[in-house]
């Protein structure tokens, strides 16, 4: 009589530490590309496909351009999570694509050397997309500020600021230079989140890619809590033309229209 094989312990945490592990790999082996173009997607689509293996099939991953009711445009944004049961991007071909604001749960830039210079160039296009994309006034329900999506950055090489080392020093230099983002990871160094009950705390790695799979997580799990939110937003008013608003040819934003809605 064989006696039964054991359960291998920590199964999905140790998959999820071979994925990261993974990544790290791909990431290296693009280093000699010259073409920082092409280095620079591959990296995206890289950080793509590991977000896939965590979320849920209402939601999708893309890079492209965010665009509100108005039709202004955000800047070239590297990864956009949105949300399917809200509104599909009306322009996608392979991984590119142009997103409503509405569908739009998270945004996160990739950058292959993490610095302070791309920290907060990564923060200004946040600022922009919070203050912008998503004014109120871009809206002709005037209801985008309940809508704004989550903000990340990811780096794989570099130190990204002497502050952000420390515990101490980088809480409060971040309290002081960040605003739109809420979390920020350097791969199998550190990760920094801006959590509602602790304001920005810092991992650094005690085991395997500790650090990144924190980032992935506690990332996903605010995506997700804020696509319910959203959606409970937008049932417990009256009926809204989500689609109408982007696909019909009308004058939007009338001072009629704007009180009353489109028909």
């Amino acid at each position: 009589m064989t006696t039964p094989k054991s359960k291998p312990k920590n199964l999905i945490k140790r998959y999820s530490t071979a994925i990261i592990e993974g990544l790290e790999k791909k990431i290296d082996a693009s280093s000699p590309l010259q073409h920082k173009l092409t280095k620079g997607e591959l990296r995206e689509l890289f950080v793509t496909n590991i977000l896939k293996h965590f979320l849920t099939s209402q939601f999708d991953v893309g890079t492209g351009i965010i665009i509100n009711q108005k039709e202004e445009q955000s800047n070239q944004t590297d990864i956009v999570i949105y949300d399917n049961r809200i509104l599909p991007p009306f322009i996608k071909e392979q991984n590119i694509g142009i997103y409503p604001a509405e569908s739009v749960v998270g945004v996160i830039e990739v950058k292959s050397r993490l610095t302070r210079d791309t920290i907060l160039k990564s923060e200004e296009s946040s600022r922009i997309l919070n203050e912008k994309i998503y004014n109120p006034s871009s809206s002709i329900y005037g209801d985008y500020h309940y809508l704004r999506p989550l903000c990340g950055i990811i780096g794989f090489y570099g130190t990204g600021t002497r502050e952000l080392k420390s515990a101490g020093e980088g809480k409060k230099w971040l309290e002081e230079n960040i605003k739109y983002n809420f979390a920020l990871c350097l791969l199998g160094k550190y990760s920094w989140l801006n959590l509602s009950n602790t304001g920005w705390s810092m991992s650094s790695p005690k085991g395997k890619f500790e650090e990144t799979k924190r980032f992935i997580a506690v990332f996903l799990d605010n995506l997700r809590t804020r696509s319910e939110v959203r959606l409970q937003h937008m049932s417990q008013f009256a009926h809204k033309d989500w689609i109408g608003i982007y696909i019909r040819d009308q004058k939007l934003f009338d001072e009629s229209l704007s009180n009353n809605g489109i028909e």
